[in-house]
């Protein structure tokens, strides 16, 4: 009889600590970190495309790579604006232009440059938050920031930084079959994901590249002149 008793109280402890280390678990998925932010954030995901945005006292400009690979800042959104942020792991990104498929980069001395393929010394960049919701990045390797004002200056923390390098990120306005682009040969890159591109291997880098806008394709852009700077050294 007691053996006939004490069978369902069994069966209630056993459903009840089931009941807690179910709970439990909850809270503790709940309360880890997310282990990336740029993965978990809108922004950071690799199917959006953007347009990334700058703005002075008369204009709003637009980081832009070029088909030969030259980085610019214009005042028109166009295919060749149109950018992808990937993250490469917790805290490093890469920039990667979707019509031009040309990643951006930075070298020792804060010149910017693009590349076919993502090198890891010069392509990936930090990214920060800033309290009054702008974004800036700053090169992994050597801490300078992205600036379509071309002055080379060091991110640091709590110091004043150039108007050119505060930047929003603008959802994508260019229809989607203006992005097409022909893949050379030896070159198969997915937009969607183009760190897959991190492996040695033959690249193109614009600093051998010409000046030529030749192929650029200039979209109308509300009935307002466009213009276009290619960045320099200063």
């Amino acid at each position: 009889m007691r053996y006939a008793l004490s069978k369902p109280h069994m069966l209630r402890s056993s459903v009840l600590a089931l009941c807690i280390t179910a709970l439990q678990g909850f809270r503790s998925t709940d309360a880890a970190p997310n282990p990336s932010p740029l993965l978990g954030s809108s922004w950071g995901n690799p199917r959006r495309y953007i347009h990334l945005q700058t703005t002075s006292d008369l204009n709003n400009f637009y980081l832009e790579i070029s088909p030969n690979g030259h980085v610019r800042k214009t005042t028109n959104r166009g295919s060749y604006s149109v950018i992808l942020l990937k993250a490469e792991s917790r805290d490093r990104l890469a920039i990667f232009g979707v019509k031009s498929n040309r990643f951006l980069c930075m070298d020792a001395g804060g010149t910017l440059f693009t590349s076919t393929v993502c090198n890891k010394e010069d392509c990936l960049f930090h990214h920060k938050l800033l309290e009054n919701h702008r974004d800036v990045y700053y090169s992994t390797k050597h801490g300078i920031l992205l600036n379509l004002d071309g002055a080379k200056q060091v991110f640091i923390a709590g110091q004043n930084l150039p108007q050119f390098s505060l930047f929003l990120s603008e959802k994508n306005t260019v229809p989607l079959e203006r992005l097409q682009h022909r893949e050379r040969r030896n070159r198969q890159v997915n937009p969607s994901d183009p760190l897959n591109a991190l492996r040695y291997g033959e690249a193109s880098d614009s600093r051998a590249a010409q000046e030529d806008d030749g192929d650029l394709d200039f979209e109308p852009s509300e009935g307002q002149n466009i213009s276009r700077e290619t960045l320099v050294p200063k």
